[in-house]
C-alpha cells in the first residue's frame, strides 16, 4: 500500500467536510454521561465551520446546553454495506465544542445547503449552532489513519476539495 503524506490526508480531510451534509453528532448526555448520538444535517459557515440547525427540544440540543464538547462523524464510505467494504472506507471524525449563533444571519448558509429544511427552519425551537473543530480524526482507507489538528484542516486550501 502506497504511503500518504499528512498534506494528502489534510486535503481528504477537507474534501469529505465539504462533500458530505450530514454527520452523527455525539454529545454528553446530561442526565447520565454517556455518549449520545444523533443523526444531523450539516452545511458550512462562511469560514467553513460546520453549521446545524438543531431544535431546542431535541436530547442532543439539551445535551450540548449543558456541555459543549461535541463530535461529528462524517461517513463517506458511500455505500450501506455493513461488511467489510464499509469498514475500508473514508470517514472522518471532528472533535470540538458547539456555540449557537444568530440564526437570522446564519439560516440562509444552512438553507443553501439544505432546502429541505425549510420546512421546520422558520420554527421558534430551531436554532443554528457552529462547531468549532479541535482535532480531526481520519481514516482514509485500510491503514491510512491520522489525527490532525483542527488549524492544518480548516486553514487548507479551500480549491482542492
Amino acid at each position: 500500500m502506497p504511503d500518504i503524506s499528512e498534506t494528502d490526508m489534510i486535503n481528504r480531510a477537507r474534501q469529505l467536510l465539504k462533500r458530505l451534509g450530514k454527520a452523527t453528532l455525539s454529545t454528553i448526555d446530561r442526565n447520565t454521561g454517556y455518549p449520545y448520538g444523533s443523526l444531523v444535517l450539516m452545511a458550512r459557515c462562511a469560514d467553513d465551520m460546520p453549521l446545524l440547525l438543531l431544535s431546542d427540544l431535541a436530547d442532543h440540543t439539551q445535551n450540548v446546553l449543558a456541555d459543549s464538547r461535541v463530535s461529528l462523524t462524517l461517513d463517506g464510505t458511500g455505500s450501506p454495506d455493513t461488511g467489510h467494504k464499509a469498514m475500508t472506507g473514508e470517514r472522518l471524525t471532528m472533535m470540538g465544542k458547539i456555540e449557537k449563533m444568530d440564526k437570522d444571519n446564519m439560516i440562509s448558509a444552512f438553507l443553501s445547503t439544505h432546502p429541505e429544511a425549510e420546512l421546520y427552519a422558520g420554527f421558534t425551537d430551531f436554532n443554528c449552532y457552529r462547531v468549532i473543530p479541535e482535532r480531526f480524526h481520519l481514516v482514509a482507507g485500510f491503514g491510512r489513519i491520522m489525527w490532525l489538528d483542527a488549524d492544518q484542516v480548516m486553514a487548507a486550501d479551500g480549491g482542492k476539495g
